[in-house]
Formats: structure tokens, C-alpha cells, sequence
């Protein structure tokens, strides 16, 4: 009981990570690729305010990328967000990994 109160605490000391650059990885059916029309994702701490202003940029700046599942990742190689585009807008941001369970980083910004 006591490891899982000491998890807990370790957590929530963690800072939150941000990079204003982050690699676009498209998923496809039996692999994650880097995608190369656009092989960096900028994005400033406005952006993070709530979902709703996150999609407004997401969809400023991907209006034309085809539609299909998109992961931004950090520099150390943590999957920052990952979003589904239909159509040059979000139609679905995921919470957690369908892998592994984790949360991505991106809600330590929006909530």
C-alpha cells in the first residue's frame, strides 16, 4: 500500500512536459511512419488552454493532411497527443494509449 501512495506522490510531482516542436507520426495499417509533407508540428503553450483551442490549431494548420490517425511526439521520444483528422479537423483526441494505458501528455495541459 505504501509503493502505491509513494507512486502517487512521485506523480504528481512530475513537471508538466512541453516542446514547442514535435515530429508528426502518421499511423497506418501495420506501422507508424514519420510523416514527411509535414515533419514537425509547432505549437505554443495558447494552444493548450482547453480541447477546443488545441483542435482550432491542430486544424489551422493540418486542413490539408489526409485524413487518418496522427501521434505528435516529443524530442525524448514520449508520445505527446495523439488525434484522428477527418476532413482537416479532430474528430476524436485520445486520452490514453489503446497499447499501454498511459495517459498522454497533453492532458497535464488541457485537463
Amino acid at each position: 500500500m505504501k509503493e502505491w501512495v509513494d507512486s502517487l506522490s512521485q506523480k504528481a510531482k512530475m513537471p508538466k512536459i512541453f516542446e514547442n516542436r514535435l515530429a508528426v507520426m502518421r499511423v497506418r495499417v501495420n506501422y507508424i511512419a514519420p510523416y514527411r509533407k509535414c515533419r514537425y508540428f509547432y505549437l505554443e503553450k495558447k494552444h493548450l488552454k482547453n480541447k477546443r483551442a488545441f483542435a482550432a490549431h491542430v486544424k489551422e494548420v493540418a486542413s490539408n493532411w489526409p485524413n487518418g490517425t496522427y501521434y505528435l511526439k516529443l524530442s525524448n521520444g514520449q508520445v505527446f497527443s495523439r488525434f484522428e483528422l477527418v476532413a482537416g479537423r479532430v474528430k476524436k483526441l485520445y486520452k490514453e494509449s489503446p497499447a499501454t494505458g498511459k495517459v498522454y501528455a497533453i492532458w497535464d495541459w488541457i485537463g
